[in-house]
Order: C-alpha cells, then sequence, then structure tokens
C-alpha cells in the first residue's frame, strides 16, 4: 500500500517522503507489526500540488484533518496524512497550527533512498524520526496544556 500511494502521488508530480512508524521499521527502528496509516512529509512552501492532486483525482480527503500543516485521505481504505515540511534545504520547519514552529534537523532525509516492492522510497532521517516522537507533544498545544484534556474531565 505504501508503494501504491507513493506512485500514485508521483505519477501527479507530487514527491512525498515516508514518515513515522513506516519509515521507523524499515529503518529497523521498530519492530514490524500492524499500521493504522501511512505518514509521509510533503516538502514544498503550500499544499497547492497535493490538494490539486486531492481534487484533480477525485481522492477522499478528510476534511477534519485540513490544516496549515496537514493533509489527509483516504485511499483504498488506508488513512494517509501528509506533513507540510518547508525550507527543506536549509532550515526544515513545519509551523503547526499556526504558531507551534518545529525545527526539523538537517538533512532532513535518510542517505539515499531504499527499495519497496521495487520502487524507491526516500525516508525521513533516523535522527529526525527519534526527534519528532521525542518533541510531539510540544507540537500540541491545544491539547497539552487544557488541563481537562490532562484529566478526562
Amino acid at each position: 500500500m505504501v508503494c501504491d500511494v507513493l506512485a500514485l502521488l508521483a505519477g501527479q508530480g507530487v514527491q512525498c517522503d515516508l514518515f513515522g512508524g513506516w519509515a521507523e521499521e524499515l529503518l529497523g527502528l521498530r519492530d514490524p507489526g500492524p499500521h493504522a496509516d501511512i505518514d509521509l512529509v510533503y516538502r514544498g512552501d503550500d499544499f497547492a500540488a497535493i490538494d490539486d492532486t486531492i481534487c484533480r483525482l477525485s481522492l477522499h480527503e478528510i476534511p477534519e484533518k485540513r490544516f496549515s500543516h496537514k493533509r489527509a485521505i483516504v485511499h483504498r481504505g488506508i488513512l494517509c496524512e501528509f506533513l507540510l515540511v518547508r525550507d527543506w534545504n536549509h532550515a526544515p520547519v513545519t509551523v503547526f497550527w499556526g504558531d507551534v514552529t518545529f525545527r526539523w534537523c538537517v538533512p532532513l532525509l535518510q542517505d539515499g533512498t531504499i527499495t519497496l516492492n521495487d520502487q524507491p522510497v526516500s525516508l525521513v532521517s533516523d535522527v529526525n524520526l527519534a526527534h519528532y516522537r521525542a518533541q510531539w507533544r510540544s507540537t500540541q498545544p491545544h491539547r497539552w496544556r487544557d488541563p481537562a484534556s490532562l484529566l478526562g474531565e
């Protein structure tokens, strides 16, 4: 399924990089197991190319996950989430919720590609996967600073 989504996007001129649990598994950072979704990084200034592709191919977008930093679709029953990374060559950054800046380490991507089902796949670097996992809560201030959400009230 990962290759199917990446090939679909690449066929429309949209290059994405594998992120999250799938990338961790392929880099040996976690044991193989089931995955609830496919996380992808999109390197660009905005989501114009992703939005055009979603519209042109009539993909099933999840409007509840449409933010300045994120897009999501369901493709063949699998949730696929896209995270926007700007200025990826020099100082990669994602701005969550319009005001929470997450700075990625340089380089953003793992050196080279891996081959998955005879298709080259680029991955977010192991350093950045660990960095994101360690800092994830800091990107979610609306959830983690509300005492009611912490206490289940």
